[in-house]
């Protein structure tokens, strides 16, 4: 860990409650705080107060309210952060016709609105988070302005990932 930072036992723990079993949450936001990083907010789907199916509109109302989230909390995007959110989306499959997923995506959240130097301390530490959630099941995007963080980005990036092309 280049950064000196270190990962809070509960970041890795908060992670298995969305990624496994029941998936307890949604999504978590976390962040650096006194050179370690701490989970800021973790999310259930109760309480993101959605009716309806998620696939339905891939995630589109529950991604609305975390990126909501993300921008009030580093005061509109003027700070850094890292997040994970369980996103549910349909793409069309050769074969397989229309299928429902299910992606955990990784953001590094460093906006250009952000000091240079929280930018390049989330930069370092970003091994570090990573190796704690395990990189093997999730999908890393960095993001520097908030088009980056649109619903219509992401579902079209995951689109390109997992649909046909």
């Amino acid at each position: 860990m280049s950064s000196g930072v270190m990962v809070d036992p509960d970041v890795q723990t908060s992670f298995q409650k969305l990624s496994e079993g029941r998936k307890e949450y949604r999504y978590i936001i976390f962040k650096i705080e006194d050179n370690k990083v701490i989970v800021e907010s973790a999310v259930t789907q109760d309480q993101l107060e959605i009716s309806g199916d998620d696939y339905d509109d891939s995630s589109k109302a529950a991604f609305e309210k975390f990126v909501a989230d993300v921008k009030e909390r580093t005061g509109g995007l003027t700070d850094c952060r890292y997040a994970v959110f369980d996103f549910k989306f349909t793409c069309s499959r050769v074969g397989a016709g229309t299928s429902k997923m299910d992606k955990i995506v990784f953001l590094q959240i460093c906006p250009d609105g952000a000091s240079i130097k929280k930018k390049m301390v989330y930069a370092s530490s970003a091994a570090a988070i990573k190796a704690s959630l395990g990189t093997g099941k999730i999908l890393q995007f960095q993001v520097s302005d908030e088009s980056e963080m649109s619903h219509k980005e992401l579902l079209n990036k995951l689109g390109e990932k997992y649909g046909d092309h």
